[in-house]
């Protein structure tokens, strides 16, 4: 456990995953910011007018969520970083010294993922954190209401914890199978793209917002629309991001390292 630990750190350590997340919180603070501020006015106007309860969830339902714009950056950190971290360390044949340390190699590849998946979250959380505090900082009564007492709060961090365990998954698989960085990023955005290009509204992002949406339906308890959203999300978004994590473990150990 202790080496396990200690390739995990080596991972978070890692300049390139600092430079990338640097930039991915940029772009997506920025990214939700505008789109916070392109809200219809009478909308908000309509929405804060209502009973205080309310107001409070309208108000925590204007958490950032994956937009269009905001999608197309959180998919491409995801499959940035998973192809650096598994697949280009092949290329250059960093791997070879990496996989001979007394670590399985599913062991090696797993610390990979769950750097990939925390720098994801992270840069993504932050992001939609600050912007919409920097946007609505002025009603503080309103955002604890909303976020703490009707667990907005805990829905917007399984959101993106849901959000970024999948793109992490998918993209590790196809870093794992493909012959070339190169050929990880091409294959690893494409998959991330098929759901939006054709419609699917059974997979990510558009699950994950009608979720949130059918959370948003529930007035009674706030557990209640915590249990709406997991019951909405629960398999694309965790029990198909798990299975194709395990594939990606198994085969991690029949391919070679260099």
């Amino acid at each position: 456990m202790g080496r396990f630990k200690e390739q995990l750190k080596w991972e978070l350590e890692d300049p390139y995953v600092a430079l990338i997340f640097v930039f991915s919180f940029l772009l997506l603070a920025v990214t939700f910011y505008t789109n916070l501020f392109d809200i219809d006015t009478n909308v908000m106007t309509m929405g804060l007018g209502t009973a205080r309860e309310h107001a409070a969830a309208g108000t925590a339902m204007l958490f950032p969520g994956l937009s269009d714009k905001s999608t197309a950056i959180f998919a491409i950190t995801g499959v940035l970083l998973t192809s650096l971290a598994i697949r280009y360390d092949r290329d250059t044949g960093v791997a070879k010294s990496v996989y001979s340390l007394p670590l399985r190699n599913y062991k090696v590849v797993l610390a990979k993922f769950i750097a990939v998946f925390v720098v994801l979250f992270l840069s993504a959380f932050s992001a939609a954190l600050v912007a919409y505090l920097y946007s609505y900082g002025d009603s503080p009564t309103m955002i604890k209401e909303g976020m703490l007492g009707q667990r907005y709060l805990l829905i917007h961090i399984l959101y993106w914890l849901e959000a970024a365990l999948y793109v992490s998954s998918l993209s590790s698989m196809i870093a794992v199978l493909s012959p070339g960085t190169f050929a990880a990023i091409l294959g690893g955005i494409t998959v991330m793209y098929v759901p939006e290009i054709l419609g699917w509204d059974f997979l990510p992002p558009r699950i994950l917002n009608d979720g949130l949406i059918k959370a948003h339906a529930v007035f009674w308890d706030p557990w209640e629309k915590l249990g709406i959203f997991f019951n909405t999300t629960f398999y694309p978004c965790l029990l198909l991001p798990l299975v194709v994590l395990s594939l990606t473990l198994v085969l991690s150990e029949w391919r070679d390292v260099s």
